[in-house]
């Protein structure tokens, strides 16, 4: 039991760190995609603009942004179940060495 928590630890230290890593990359990914959208905007704000190009670069930017959140969600997820399963082994170890009354 002692082993198997030990390698969750070890299992959750290296996710806190990608995780971390991911999310600043994701925030800067989002920041460059809003950038593009404005200019978008930009654009099709202007009299005879292309609304076709528009539309074609808001949907790609969107999909890019519906990947990119569903990527960190997937990483979250598995963070916050390893974090679950911590807690649980933690309990069930600590009921184990502490005497019962």
């Amino acid at each position: 039991l002692a082993r198997q928590h030990d390698r969750l630890i070890g299992t959750i230290l290296a996710e806190e760190e990608e995780l971390i890593t991911a999310h600043r990359q994701h925030i800067d990914m989002m920041v460059e995609l809003i950038k593009e959208e404005m200019v978008h905007l930009n654009n099709v704000d202007r009299p005879g603009s292309d609304v076709d190009a528009y539309v074609n670069g808001l949907d790609r930017i969107l999909r890019m942004k519906a990947d990119y959140i569903s990527d960190i969600r997937g990483r979250v997820d598995l963070f916050k179940e390893h974090l679950s399963q911590e807690d649980s082994l933690s309990r069930k170890f600590q009921s184990l060495a502490s005497p019962s009354s």
